[in-house]
């Protein structure tokens, strides 16, 4: 099943931060959508929640040297 997940994402240091983390990001098993706003410092990602967990995507962009957490939205 589909999920959609905000993310709150630290440490992008230029405008071209948000493509490498949706190239990287998109080829995850069951990713369907991600989308990374450099100016507001947060993204969205759809992805198929039995081929892949948002740990594994928080986890992705970690590796890539940014600071991913699930964004707390109200």
């Amino acid at each position: 099943m589909d999920e959609s997940v905000y993310l709150d994402i630290k440490g992008m240091h230029c405008p071209n931060c948000p493509a490498k983390i949706e190239r990287s990001v998109s080829k995850l098993a069951g990713v369907t959508h991600i989308k990374v706003n450099y100016e507001d410092g947060n993204g969205n990602v759809t992805f198929n929640n039995s081929l892949t967990e948002i740990t594994e995507i928080i986890r992705r962009i970690n590796k890539m040297g940014f600071e991913a957490e699930k964004a707390h939205v109200y």
